[in-house]
């Protein structure tokens, strides 16, 4: 089963896609900033991180720095209220820290859903 890991410092946003998730199956745990994050990662294995881009005391992107160097293999989905940026952009943040995937806020929750089952399945077909 896949573990992931939710960090964003909008509770209810870390809530909304935790409960879908684990509707579905999947084991979740939740950090409101990167330092939870990374203190969290010390402790257990996860598939996939979902990482809001702008939190407090430690953001998105120094954690994603500290993930590459400490946890390359961890699939990495990045979520942004703050997207304000072209496309190219986005895409080049994506390439340079090995992001999966970007979602800029609000998104439509299926889609992220969707996106999560393609980069860690709930069934693997060895269950």
């Amino acid at each position: 089963m896949a573990a992931i890991l939710i960090v964003d410092d909008e509770e209810l946003m870390r809530k909304m896609i935790a409960k879908s998730l684990l509707r579905l199956g999947y084991q979740i745990s939740e950090a409101g900033n990167g330092l939870e994050a990374l203190d969290l990662l010390k402790k257990r294995p996860f598939d996939l991180i979902i990482m809001d881009l702008v939190m407090p005391e430690k953001g998105g992107i120094e954690t994603l720095i500290d993930l590459n160097r400490l946890y390359p293999s961890i699939k990495r989905i990045a979520i942004s209220g703050k997207v304000e940026t072209s496309l190219d952009s986005i895409q080049e943040l994506a390439r340079q820290f090995n992001i999966d995937a970007v979602f800029a806020k609000p998104f439509e929750i299926f889609d992220l859903l969707e996106k999560i089952e393609t980069l860690v399945p709930l069934h693997n077909g060895n269950s």
